[in-house]
């Protein structure tokens, strides 16, 4: 199957809210030209500065935001998975009670970020309840990793007071999740986000491919072009200096990469115009080619990276 990012049209509006993601779709894994041109300039400055694994701080946070807001995202999963028309399945998420077993850094860590796209799954679905109980569970996690002030009783409280405001859980979630990963970065604990952001893409996915069966193409699609993401991902993996636990994700992540080597992306110019109504109109984009095999691999081997930390 073959298809690409043809035409979309958003009124102005609605594309404020989804300018990041709507960048991300068009330039893929690259960076934008105001971005490439300021980091161009800064560049000899910027060599002084690179850490010992050899990315630099503020590209491997770029990174780590580029990953949390890639589609699908936890959120933007969430996303299309209610576009699509799928039914909430709260059987697919993981078990609260789960959490008061993970007592090591690196479980902690990946089921941080799983837990997070738990959160952001109830939260476009609008399970009130079940959103302030899975951002209670992130809490305890954070504790047990040191930062449990990031997600205190004020927040939990606002998390409560707007549980029937999904925006603002939206603005909640992405934004404390930054606060964390700038946390463990100060902390030297950048390792704990990157473990993180892999544990919430994880989830992101496996949630996408639970109904493949009655999926819409859209779905499909986003599903597909995750190859870009996890590209990234162990980009961002392999940016940090060999541990045990990182190792551990990378291998549990190979049968993944191999699973979307069945999918192929072709880079095609972009591009974004303003009719006379008001509407943005984006052309062009990434054309994507892959089977249904491809997509049951895909599902296959993200459910048993997932299972394989989520116990």
């Amino acid at each position: 199957m073959k298809l690409r990012h043809d035409r979309f049209q958003l009124s102005l509006p609605r594309a404020k809210w989804m300018a990041f993601p709507l960048m991300l779709l068009i330039v893929g894994c690259g960076e934008g030209p105001s971005e490439a041109n300021t980091e161009g300039a800064a560049s000899t400055s910027q060599e002084a500065d690179m850490d010992v694994e050899g990315m630099m701080p503020a590209r491997r946070q770029k990174a780590f935001k580029k990953i949390f807001h890639a589609v699908p995202s936890p959120i933007e999963t969430a996303m299309l998975l209610e576009r699509s028309g799928i039914q909430f399945d709260s059987d697919a998420l993981h078990g609260l009670d789960n959490a008061v077993g993970y007592s090591t850094t690196e479980l902690q860590s990946v089921n941080l970020g799983i837990y997070a796209g738990d959160l952001s799954y109830s939260v476009i679905f609008n399970q009130n309840q079940q959103s302030v109980d899975y951002l209670n569970t992130c809490r305890r996690l954070c504790d047990g990793l040191g930062v449990g002030d990031i997600i205190d009783a004020d927040l939990i409280s606002r998390a409560d007071n707007n549980r029937d405001v999904r925006d603002s859980l939206v603005d909640i979630v992405t934004d404390t999740f930054y606060a964390l990963n700038a946390r463990f970065r100060e902390n030297d604990m950048e390792e704990v986000g990157g473990l993180m952001a892999a544990g919430g893409w994880i989830e992101g996915v496996y949630l996408g491919t639970r109904s493949l069966n009655t999926s819409t193409d859209d779905l499909k699609l986003r599903i597909a072009e995750q190859k870009m993401t996890l590209d990234n991902l162990l980009g961002l993996l392999n940016s940090y200096e060999a541990t045990p636990a990182l190792t551990a994700m990378k291998e549990a992540l190979a049968p993944v990469e191999a699973a979307f080597s069945g999918v192929t992306i072709t880079e095609n110019a972009a591009a974004a115009t303003a009719a006379e109504d008001g509407t943005v109109i984006i052309s062009g984009g990434p054309e994507v080619s892959y089977d249904e095999a491809t997509l049951a691999a895909i599902s296959e081997s993200i459910a048993a990276v997932r299972n394989q930390y989520a116990q």
